[in-house]
């Protein structure tokens, strides 16, 4: 105020003293009645006189002069106002102690929240106050703290920024020491009433801890916004977010923070995200969840109760779980489990109780199943509209479990036929015996073969005479087909080949005994088996009464053969066919649970292939 005063005067001192210089000099008579009879009486002389070139010229000179001095006069005018103002502060401030007189901080936060000036309840908009006023709000993710699937929650830790401009605090900082800003506590000031939507907790006090605000000066900047008022706090919100855990664990979730005013519409207002993108480069990594986008989303949204929107920031968390901690600890072991299951189940093996342990080792490994299935259920949703993939996987390991019980029970009673002494059926024994499953899945018993060949069950295999040893062909009977006398025949052979090699030598002698075995057994049961066709002949025409074929072969079989040799006989077949179908069921049941295993694993790369 002093200053204004005292610029005044001395304006009003330099107004006097300076007299206009255009035309004639112009007097005021004191016999003036009026301003048209002064304005004829002046003007007239003026407008009938017509300066000559001497005149101009000192009219010009007088002008540059003037200009001269106006400007020598303004600029003495500033000096001066410099002086009052640094007098008139001393002169305010002098009564102070010097460490008080410098303590601008102190006198700017008074001024600004003088409580006749400031108002921390009223909307801060001065000109207009129809205005909304903007919030631009922007946010760090720090940390990820759990991921509950079983109650569909997310709790996570993060930085909220919101700032403002609020036209009630501003300030010249040229008054205040270039103090261009202030930090003030939030209770002093006015700050909007944001808040999470999706929350779980309702006391901000539990999640937010609102501490300062940094208030700016808006002198500089002249766009008559006021003071720009930031917001930093930091947050631990746990929110419901709907999880979808259909191809656990590949699963991704997308959990949304809803942000917005909870009792201003956009007429008070208008909330903007500062940037489109949270800030992930403080965040601290998490080891089951990979963060993949964290996006800002504004929406205007109506409600019934109110004629203006609400403006809606949805934050658009999307986070994808890292799967290697479930492969390790439930896939595998659980895979690892099943085979070993798979193949107790289907071991071959030639005793009752043997076979009856593998249902004990079934029954217990579906318990195990079991419960390993009830560890995953326990970390997801409970869901009726979907089955997870982890469960389908379970599912599956757990009907490969009952289904291999179920089939070792089936081979338990197939072996146990063993025990009624009767042979397989010519139909089965085809099955059973022929090219693929000798060279594929399990070779026939030497044992097996002979009495099937003594007793004419089966074809003798015979080898043709390329294939046959040139020293064992030459030494064949022409006429009957039979060998010679084993002692002499082998001397003769070891004196034949004495001159190969020791490793060439034992070959060919292991081959030619074999070939000898054979061609000797082929003959003795060809004689064997006419020997007893005359027995098995009455049986035969018995048995041609009925009509079941299978039963007559078996009797035949029964006719000719010992009690002793058919019960070896039988005993044999049967506990064949059982590990034939042990040895095909393990390798069903073991590709079936290779396939579910590699599934599950590389289902991440299965699913985007064919997305």
């Amino acid at each position: 105020m002093l200053i204004r005063m005292l610029l005044s005067l001395f304006i009003l001192q330099r107004a006097v003293a300076i007299q206009p210089k255009r035309g004639e000099k112009i007097v005021m008579s004191s016999s003036t009645s009026t301003f048209a009879t002064w304005l004829s009486t002046n003007s007239a002389p003026a407008a009938s006189t017509k300066p000559s070139d001497a005149e101009m010229q000192r009219l010009l000179e007088e002008e540059r002069r003037r200009k001269a001095y106006n400007e020598g006069e303004e600029r003495r005018m500033k000096e001066y106002i410099e002086t009052v103002r640094s007098r008139s502060s001393r002169e305010e401030f002098g009564s102070l102690p010097e460490d008080q007189s410098l303590n601008w901080q102190k006198r700017l936060i008074d001024d600004l929240f003088d409580p006749e000036f400031y108002e921390r309840n009223v909307h801060p908009v001065v000109r207009d106050h129809t205005k909304p006023v903007r919030i631009n709000v922007s946010m760090s993710l720090y940390q990820i703290l759990e991921v509950d699937e079983h109650s569909q929650s997310l709790s996570v830790n993060v930085w909220m920024v919101q700032d403002w401009y609020d036209e009630f605090l501003d300030w010249n900082p040229e008054q205040y020491g270039l103090l261009n800003k202030t930090i003030v506590p939030h209770q002093q000031l006015w700050i909007p009433d944001t808040y999470l939507y999706n929350s779980e907790t309702l006391e901000q006090k539990k999640t937010e801890s609102l501490m300062n605000a940094i208030v700016s000066t808006g002198h500089w900047a002249n766009d008559s916004l006021g003071a720009r008022v930031q917001l930093l706090f930091p947050a631990i919100y746990r929110l419901s977010c709907k999880m979808n855990v259909r191809f656990f664990p590949y699963d991704q979730q997308n959990c949304t923070f809803i942000i917005s005013s909870w009792t201003h519409d956009k007429s008070s207002i208008d909330y903007w995200p500062k940037m489109d993108e949270v800030n992930l480069k403080n965040m601290v990594r998490n080891d089951e969840w990979e963060v993949l986008s964290f996006n800002f989303v504004r929406r205007e949204v109506y409600y019934k109760c109110c004629k203006e929107p609400w403006v809606m920031l949805y934050a658009q968390l999307v986070i994808k779980r890292k799967p290697l901690y479930y492969i390790v600890n439930l896939v595998i072991p659980t895979s690892i489990i099943t085979i070993v299951a798979v193949t107790g189940f289907f071991t071959p093996t030639s005793s009752s109780s043997e076979r009856d342990e593998k249902l004990y080792l079934g029954i217990n490994t579906l318990l195990t199943m079991s419960i390993m299935m009830l560890m995953v259920c326990n970390q997801m949703p409970s869901t009726s509209t979907y089955v997870p993939l982890m469960s389908w996987y379970y599912i599956g390991i757990i009907f490969v479990i009952v289904t291999g019980t179920l089939m070792a029970t089936l081979v338990l009673a197939i072996h146990a036929q063993k025990q009624y002494n009767r042979p397989l059926s010519k139909g089965v024994r085809r099955l059973v015996h022929n090219w693929f499953i000798n060279n594929c899945i399990l070779e026939v018993p030497t044992s097996l073969i002979e009495l099937w060949m003594e007793y004419g069950i089966v074809d003798a295999t015979r080898s043709s005479s390329n294939e046959l040893d040139p020293i064992f062909k030459g030494s064949i009977d022409p006429v009957s087909q039979m060998p010679p006398d084993p002692t002499r025949f082998f001397r003769t052979v070891s004196m034949d080949m004495s001159n190969s090699s020791v490793y060439s030598y034992e070959r060919r002698l292991a081959s030619i005994t074999q070939q000898y075995t054979m061609h000797l057994k082929q003959k003795q049961s060809e004689r064997k088996i006419v020997r007893n066709v005359s027995n098995a002949r009455e049986v035969k025409r018995q048995k041609l009464m009925r009509s079941d074929a299978t039963d007559m072969e078996q009797d035949f079989i029964a006719a000719i053969m010992p009690l002793t040799t058919l019960k070896k006989l039988c005993a044999l077949e049967w506990e064949y066919l059982a590990n034939v179908l042990d040895r095909i069921l393990l390798t069903v049941f073991s590709s079936i649970t290779l396939v579910f295993f590699s599934v599950l694993v590389f289902f991440d790369y299965i699913h985007h292939h064919f997305e």
